[in-house]
């Protein structure tokens, strides 16, 4: 949420909207498959699924996380008009 507010603060739109939409994606997907958002998600390899690779902190993915499901909220909200009223993608693994 971060980098893509200051992408947006610097006017890289495109790039802002296409990583919110990767994000948004990604996080729809995994619903639909769970039924729950949870705290963590790998971007990079499009899943919820984090196994092992936890090293701090929880020693799950933990369900229900309010900050993931407030930055899903933020970022739904600042796409670009245009961008908002195209279908969503699939996220891509």
């Amino acid at each position: 949420m971060i980098a893509v507010e200051e992408l947006r603060r610097y006017e890289f739109i495109e790039a802002a909207d296409r990583i919110s939409v990767k994000f948004l994606s990604l996080v729809r997907d995994e619903y639909r498959k769970s039924r729950t958002i949870v705290e963590e998600y790998d971007v990079v390899h499009g899943t919820s699924e984090q196994g092992s690779g936890i090293l701090f902190g929880y020693r799950s993915n933990e369900a229900g996380f309010e900050w993931t499901n407030a930055v899903f909220a933020v970022l739904l909200d600042s796409l670009t008009p245009s961008r908002k009223t195209r279908r969503p993608e699939p996220a891509r693994t």
